[in-house]
C-alpha cells in the first residue's frame, strides 16, 4: 500500500521521479561518451524521439508482441528492407563481376532485369516467412515493389549522369562485422563510437564522395534540415555515413556529401555536405544524447498528435487506447532541471518565454 501511494503521489507531482523514468544513480547504464562501446545513429535517434521507448527496447529488450496470423499487409519497414536488400544484391553482384557502372554510365538492361529478379526472390522469402499479409494485398504491394525498383535505376542513371558519378559499393558497414567504428569527437574531447551501414557510395570524377541512405517512407519528417542538420536529434545517420565513406574510400580531406534518397511514394534527394558547422552541431547533439542515457533520463515523450490508424509509440500507448495523459505528463515535466537540455534539443519552443499577453500554452 505504501509503495502504491508513493507511486500515485509521484505521478501527480511536478518532480521528474523514478516513476517517470528518472534512473539517476542507477549503476550499469551504458556510457557511450566513454568511447569504449559503439552505438548506432538509429539507436540515438530513438532516444531523441522517446527516451522511455529507447529504455524499454534497447536496454530491457522489450518489444511489442506481433502475431503473424494477424498481419493484414506487409509492414512499411519490411517493404523498405526488401528494397534495400535487392539494391545491395545488385551492387554486390555487379562488383563481383567487375561491372559496376562507371562515371555517369547507366545500369545495363540485364542489370535492370536482375534487380527485378532479386526483388521477386526476396518477396518470395518474406512471403514464406509469413511477413507479407493477405495474398491479395501482397499482390498489389509486390507490383509496387517492382515499379519502385525499376524506377530507382532510372533515377540513379539520371542522377549519376548529372554528377558524373560511378558506383563504388553498397552496404558500407562500420563498427560491426569487424569494421572499424566511426569516431566522433565531442566538444569536451571525449569520443563517441558509431556503428551502422550506409546503403550506397558513389564517387565523382574529381574524387569527391557521395554516400546515400535509401528511404521508402515520406519526406515530411525531413523538412527543415537546411536549418537544423540533425532535426532535433531525429536525423543522425548522414554525418556518420559520410565519415564512414571518407574513412573507407578517401582520406581525411576527401570532400563528402551525404544524401537521403527517397524511392517510395515520395521521390528526390535531401543532401547534406559534411561541413565544419554540420559536424559541430552533430557533436553537440551526440554529447547531449549519450549523456542523457548515461545519466538515466528516460521520460515518456508521447507524440504531439493522437494515434489513429497506427500506434506512433508503443511505449507511450501500449494498449492502443491513446496517449493523451502521457503527453500531458511530459508537458508538465519537460521544463524540469533534469530535462531542460533534452527539451531544448527536441522541443526548443517549450523553453521559449511566452510573448507578452500570452498564456504558457500560447492562447
Amino acid at each position: 500500500m505504501a509503495a502504491t501511494q508513493e507511486l500515485v503521489r509521484a505521478r501527480r507531482g511536478e518532480t521528474f521521479s523514478r516513476f517517470d523514468g528518472n534512473l539517476a544513480g542507477v549503476t550499469g547504464l551504458p556510457d557511450h561518451g566513454a568511447g569504449t562501446t559503439a552505438i548506432s545513429p538509429t539507436a540515438l535517434e530513438s532516444y531523441a524521439t522517446c527516451p522511455h521507448a529507447y529504455f524499454l527496447q534497447r536496454l530491457l529488450k522489450v518489444e511489442p508482441v506481433e502475431a503473424p496470423e494477424e498481419i493484414i499487409t506487409i509492414s512499411a519497414a519490411d517493404l523498405g528492407s526488401l528494397v534495400h536488400e535487392a539494391m545491395d544484391g545488385l551492387v554486390a553482384e555487379a562488383a563481383a563481376q567487375g561491372q559496376l557502372p562507371g562515371h555517369g554510365q547507366p545500369w545495363t538492361p540485364a542489370q535492370r532485369a536482375r534487380l527485378l529478379e532479386l526483388g521477386e526472390e526476396l518477396g518470395g522469402r518474406y512471403e514464406a516467412e509469413g511477413r507479407t499479409g493477405h495474398p491479395r494485398l501482397w499482390a498489389r504491394q509486390r507490383q509496387w515493389l517492382r515499379t519502385v525498383l525499376d524506377r530507382m535505376l532510372t533515377e540513379d542513371d539520371a542522377w549519376r549522369a548529372e554528377h558524373g558519378a560511378a558506383v563504388v559499393t553498397s552496404e558500407l558497414r562500420f563498427g560491426m562485422h569487424g569494421a572499424e567504428p566511426v569516431r566522433v569527437t565531442l566538444p569536451d574531447g571525449r569520443e563517441v563510437l558509431l556503428s551502422g551501414s550506409a546503403d550506397k557510395v558513389d564517387r565523382r570524377r574529381d574524387g569527391s564522395l557521395l554516400v546515400t541512405d535509401i528511404k521508402t517512407g515520406r519526406k515530411g519528417s525531413f523538412k527543415g534540415m537546411e536549418d537544423d542538420p540533425v532535426l532535433g536529434g531525429s536525423k543522425l545517420q548522414l554525418p556518420a555515413y559520410a565519415l564512414a565513406a571518407r574513412a573507407a574510400h578517401g582520406d581525411g580531406q576527401t570532400p563528402v556529401e551525404a544524401l537521403y534518397w527517397f524511392a517510395g511514394k515520395d521521390t528526390g534527394r535531401v543532401q547534406l555536405p559534411l561541413t565544419e558547422a554540420v559536424m559541430h552541431r552533430y557533436a553537440e547533439t551526440l554529447a547531449l544524447l549519450v549523456d542523457g542515457i548515461a545519466r538515466g533520463a528516460f521520460p515518456q515523450r508521447a507524440p504531439k498528435t493522437a494515434d489513429f490508424s497506427f500506434t506512433q509509440c508503443s511505449a507511450c500507448n501500449p494498449d492502443g487506447l491513446g496517449h493523451a495523459d502521457i503527453r500531458e505528463r511530459w508537458e508538465l515535466l519537460r521544463t524540469t532541471p533534469e530535462l531542460q537540455d533534452y527539451t531544448g534539443l527536441v522541443e526548443p519552443d517549450a523553453l521559449a518565454a511566452p510573448a507578452e499577453g500570452e498564456e504558457e500554452d500560447g492562447v
